[in-house]
C-alpha cells in the first residue's frame, strides 16, 4: 500500500475583486500568473515533496516546484525566520 498525504494552502479563493487581491504571484521568464495557494503533496516512495500552484482557476499541474526530503527542515525554517522578520517589522510600525 502506498501513503500520501496531499494538503492545500489556500490563501485566496474565488475570483471575485476582493479575492483577486489576496492572490500573490507565480512569475517565470515565460510566465505569470495570480497564485491563489499550494498544493503540497508527497509518496512514502519519493525522495522529494511537489509543490504545484493553486490559481485563480484552480490546481496548474505545470506551475510546481520540488523539494529533496533532506532539505525540507531548512526550507520551513527559512519560512520560518522570514516570517519572525516580517512580523517583528510590522510591529514597529
Amino acid at each position: 500500500m502506498i501513503n500520501s498525504i496531499t494538503e492545500n494552502i489556500i490563501w485566496s479563493e474565488g475570483r471575485t475583486k476582493k479575492e483577486l487581491a489576496k492572490q500573490t504571484s507565480w512569475s517565470s521568464s515565460k510566465d505569470y500568473s495570480g497564485l491563489s495557494g499550494l498544493e503540497v503533496n508527497a509518496y512514502d516512495f519519493s525522495h522529494e515533496v511537489t509543490c504545484r500552484a493553486i490559481t485563480s482557476h484552480g490546481l496548474s499541474y505545470h506551475k510546481n516546484f520540488k523539494i529533496p526530503v533532506d532539505k525540507i527542515e531548512d526550507f520551513c525554517n527559512a519560512l520560518m525566520q522570514a516570517k519572525k522578520i516580517m512580523e517583528s517589522n510590522n510591529e514597529k510600525i
